[in-house]
């Protein structure tokens, strides 16, 4: 690296910053998943493939979130982006399909054979997408992107 690229480069990132930074993406997406479950839920029973409507810019969201404020290389995007994808898209077939599952005020688990399978769904794609943002945002401490 030459002495103009180091004056260009974004200047190194505190531990501490770069913590700061991967709590509030993890905030955004526990938000951005709980959000467009339960606004995908309104419209799946329109058209099941409705849920796309709310699913897509939330994982947008929280994979470019991912890779341009956290600065994680490219490939840290699909981790996050497709965990939120599946979150979101079982989270809003479960509410519709299920509204029992959410009533006064607490979280009621489903014990049918489909709504096992839609909350399996909605763990696994948030925990992908929690994890992902984890892993992306220690890359981009470690290894920053180079724009």
């Amino acid at each position: 690296m030459t002495a103009a690229d180091a004056a260009v480069a974004p200047p190194a990132r505190t531990p501490g910053g770069a913590a700061w930074r991967a709590a509030v993406v993890l905030a955004a997406a526990a938000a951005l998943i709980a959000g467009g479950g339960a606004a995908g839920s309104k419209l799946v029973g329109y058209d099941a493939r409705l849920g796309m409507v709310t699913a897509v810019p939330a994982a947008f969201c929280v994979g470019v979130l991912s890779i341009l404020w956290l600065r994680a290389r490219n490939g840290f995007i699909a981790a996050p982006l497709l965990g939120t994808l599946l979150a979101v898209l079982s989270a809003a077939q479960l509410v519709h399909d299920h509204r029992e599952v959410y009533s006064a005020g607490a979280v009621h688990l489903i014990r049918t054979g489909m709504g096992v399978y839609e909350e399996s769904l909605l763990a696994a794609g948030t925990v992908a997408a929690l994890v992902g943002v984890l892993c992306a945002a220690v890359g981009g401490y470690r290894r920053p992107r180079e724009d």
